[in-house]
């Protein structure tokens, strides 16, 4: 063992067994040379922690080369407040995901039922005062506050946000600021869904000319124009870095009065616009792409069924026909933009779904038939990758900073595994030694043909393997879309990313061209860092609410219940298991499993027992609830029939009253 005499200092995170492991602020090389970048922290150390707290720890490390901690001491406390439910004694048995332990409850605790959920402030080491419960803590209102405060998504805005509020939506344009395009005569429409408020981007498109060439104009709410850099207003959104959509709750990076009225392309208002014009020849190839600042308005607002019926020979009577004739020709632009997509390979939009999800409407979870996507949902798609590579190219040549898009290549591993996932799915895609776009666009025309339960669990896999993309100030490719260059551009109501490249571009046209002009590469470097680790708690937020949902939906099932699933993830200590239906995933540990000496196989694709029997990607299975633990959000899983196994548990809090509706 090295031990580690000075101090280290890191970021604590907790994981919901009871132990945890903290972050080192920098890397550590003892002196044989191991480097430590995290530290694992035992349960007795772990206990009084919280998630994102900053500790000094002191740890040594073990022969395999893993640090553990011998001492956690912690040094700053960032939340304020803490979630649990009630347990004899009123105490609070925090959210595994916060932390472990039990917290003394304060206050006014005298009528706090036994397995109520908890919302606390903290008052000191390990005390809470109760500032809101909700006595069933698996009811929706329960699981969203609990998924916020897990990753501290804020409910409110700043007071000195809110402040300029008023000023920013009646703010006239300012003076040197570039001369706008005037297309308020082009016919404008926006798709998106019905429940969207928050509309950022708009479509205009001009008749194909003597060559064909068709004119696509992208139009994207010119939030930059507004929201200045500097403002309490423009360092709340950057902090958010996004808008956070969880089922029941949404929480948008700018405040509503400007997301979903000031700036938002809502029909029959004037609006400032960046836009992006786009010549689409023939062939699908974009032989000309110009980005200027634009007076637009928006003369309907179509859904995404409306537009796929009017595309299918429906006359929706809200589609005048001025718009309709645009949607058509937008429909061609869009056909001829799937050619080049086709020819270079990638996937698009996923259009293979599960067949349930869970919605939940004034804190009420119900499953509802999950909503397809149809051809509008694809030309969208189509037209807004163009546009943000078309964006992409523009600052790359004019050689502008940039906050890019760019997506690496799987690793080796990726190919074997999936061509094994495919084959048990009933594809034979042929990677061969290494995935290509053009591999993924075949598989993805197999998939979209079958568009059942098994394509479905392959595109599950397929997106897996394929792994986040990520914003970098480097220009670089995007596997994924098989792009040479892409960036964030259509979306600045909803994310600081393009915002920030619609800053860089309004910095050009007001005649910037020296580096002053432009935010530095620290500067840039440092603000990906942060949009990216904004984006993932985003997504964290949004999958855990989701699982959450269902779990407390399979917890309160018939114990009996069997569900139809498909192996997809292999480990040492079990299967992972997706069923078919709701697309949620658990573990079949191997403890569950019948016969003996099960090991994973030497290809990584199974497991297999003393007898040589295998269990692995692909396979088909029939499963039932051994666990579905709403608050860690495990679920955990054994093989329906496997010989008189243990009877099904849950862990579910039994209800006493309906809950209280909190969600909006």
């Amino acid at each position: 063992m090295a031990p580690v005499k000075r101090p280290t200092t890191g970021v604590f995170r907790p994981h919901v067994r009871g132990f945890g492991f903290v972050d080192l602020d920098e890397s550590v090389t003892t002196p044989d040379g191991t480097t430590v970048t995290s530290c694992f922290v035992p349960p007795p150390l772990a206990k009084g922690l919280l998630a994102d707290d900053r500790v000094e720890i002191a740890y040594q490390v073990e022969q395999d080369g893993r640090a553990t901690a011998s001492v956690a001491t912690l040094s700053e406390r960032v939340r304020t407040e803490v979630f649990g439910v009630v347990e004899p004694g009123l105490v609070l048995r925090l959210d595994p995901h916060l932390g472990s332990g039990r917290w003394t409850l304060q206050g006014r605790v005298e009528d706090l039922p036994i397995g109520a959920a908890v919302l606390a402030d903290i008052t000191g080491p390990g005390t809470a005062d109760p500032s809101d419960e909700w006595e069933d803590p698996v009811a929706a209102d329960a699981l969203l506050e609990r998924v916020r405060v897990r990753h501290r998504l804020s409910q409110d805005y700043p007071a000195a946000v809110l402040a300029e509020v008023d000023a920013v939506a009646d703010a006239k344009p300012r003076r040197g600021s570039p001369t706008r395009r005037d297309l308020r005569h082009l016919p404008t429409l926006t798709i998106d869904s019905p429940s969207s408020c928050d509309l950022d981007d708009a479509l205009s498109v001009y008749a194909a000319d003597a060559d064909g060439g068709i004119r696509v104009c992208v139009h994207i709410a010119d939030v930059a124009a507004h929201v200045r850099a500097g403002t309490a207003l423009d360092a709340e959104a950057r902090r958010a870095g996004t808008s956070v959509y969880l089922p029941g709750w949404t929480r948008p990076m700018l405040p509503a009065k400007l997301s979903e009225d000031a700036l938002s392309l809502v029909p029959g208002a004037d609006r400032d616009a960046l836009t992006v014009e786009m010549r689409i020849a023939t062939d699908g190839s974009v032989t000309a792409a110009d980005v200027s600042a634009t007076r637009i308005r928006s003369d309907a607002r179509l859904s995404y069924e409306a537009a796929a019926e009017a595309l299918g020979g429906g006359s929706p009577e809200q589609v005048p026909a001025e718009v309709l004739d645009a949607l058509r020709w937008l429909r061609t632009a869009g056909a001829r933009l799937g050619l080049q997509r086709l020819l270079r390979g990638g996937v698009e939009a996923r259009r293979v779904e599960p067949d349930l999800t869970v919605e939940v409407v004034e804190g009420t979870a119900a499953q509802v038939a999950a909503r397809p996507s149809n051809p509008a949902n694809l030309l969208i798609e189509r037209l807004m990758v163009a546009a943000n590579e078309a964006v992409a190219g523009w600052i790359v040549d004019r050689g502008l900073p940039g906050v890019f898009r760019v997506h690496p290549a799987p690793g080796p591993q990726a190919a074997p595994a999936l061509e094994a996932f495919c084959a048990a799915s009933g594809f034979h895609p042929g990677f061969g030694s290494t995935l290509t776009p053009l591999d993924l666009a075949a598989l993805s025309a197999q998939l979209d043909a079958a568009a059942d339960d098994t394509a479905t669990a392959v595109w599950d896999v397929l997106l897996s393997f394929l792994g986040r993309a990520s914003y970098t100030p480097q220009a670089g490719a995007h596997f994924g879309l098989a792009s040479t260059g892409y960036l964030h551009f259509t979306s600045p109501i909803r994310r600081y990313a393009d915002l920030a490249v619609h800053r860089v571009i309004h910095a050009f046209l007001a005649g910037g061209r020296d580096t002053e002009a432009f935010a530095d590469p620290a500067e840039m470097t440092a603000l990906c860092t942060h949009i990216n680790a904004a984006s993932r708690t985003a997504a964290q937020a949004e999958n855990q609410m989701r699982k959450s949902l269902w779990l407390a939906e399979l917890a309160a099932a018939d114990r009996d219940a069997v569900y139809p699933a498909r192996v997809t993830g292999v480990g040492p200590k079990g299967v992972f298991v997706t069923l078919d239906r709701s697309r949620v995933s658990g573990m079949v540990a191997v403890r569950e499993l019948p016969g003996r000496g099960w090991s994973v196989t030497a290809d990584g694709l199974a497991l297999a027992d003393a007898s040589s029997h295998r269990l692995g990607y692909g396979d088909v299975v029939t499963v039932r609830i051994t666990c579905a633990d709403v608050e860690s959000g495990q679920l955990e899983l054994a093989l329906a029939g496997n010989g008189g196994g243990p009877p099904a548990t849950v862990s579910r809090a039994p209800r006493r009253r309906a809950p209280r509706q909190t969600v909006r």
